[in-house]
């Protein structure tokens, strides 16, 4: 058994931390709330519906809503394709318009250079694949964003700038 009885509520604009040993689930736990792992019991309520009791078109569209950075971001994203359409993938999924300035506005917020948009994720640096990864998120608005370690690879400045940026992020929206 890794969690035994874990419940939480979070109300907009709530951040949870979940801290523990490696190897204490927490992966585990985010792939469960993600849709992708199914929990071997007990339930998972996300707005009053059982996650995991939804048919699976139910949880296509709910996957908007709630978006997930992989801890190693470069090994989440495709390595045949270029960033932009990574990007616009993301959107595309959710039958969303593509939105080139939405896109360069989080590409500038980040720091990010525009060349990297024509890259594929093998040639980024940790920092940059970490970015990307979360601008592929952030794009959908998700109602809630699961952060797997994601500054756990990354140097200090790297990851305070990412920390920063969250919380303004969240803070303005």
């Amino acid at each position: 058994i890794i969690f035994d009885n874990i419940n939480f509520s979070l109300n907009e604009n709530d951040n949870l931390i979940i801290l523990g040993k490696s190897g204490a689930g927490k992966s585990t736990l985010a792939r469960i709330l993600c849709f992708l792992e199914d929990p071997s019991e007990g339930e998972v309520w996300y707005e009053n519906l059982n996650l995991h009791k939804l048919d699976k078109n139910k949880q296509r569209l709910l996957r908007k809503q709630i978006q997930y950075c992989f801890q190693d971001q470069k090994m989440a994203l495709n390595p045949y394709k270029k960033i932009k359409n990574l990007i616009q993938d993301g959107l595309e999924n959710f039958n969303l318009q593509k939105n080139d300035d939405l896109i360069l506005e989080f590409f500038d917020f980040f720091s990010l250079k525009k060349q990297i948009l024509k890259q594929k994720p093998y040639e980024l640096s940790g920092g940059e694949a970490t970015r990307v990864g979360l601008i592929r998120a952030l794009v959908l608005n998700p109602k809630l964003l699961i952060l797997d370690e994601i500054t756990s690879a990354l140097d200090i400045k790297t990851s305070k700038e990412i920390l920063t940026f969250l919380y303004d992020y969240q803070q303005k929206n």
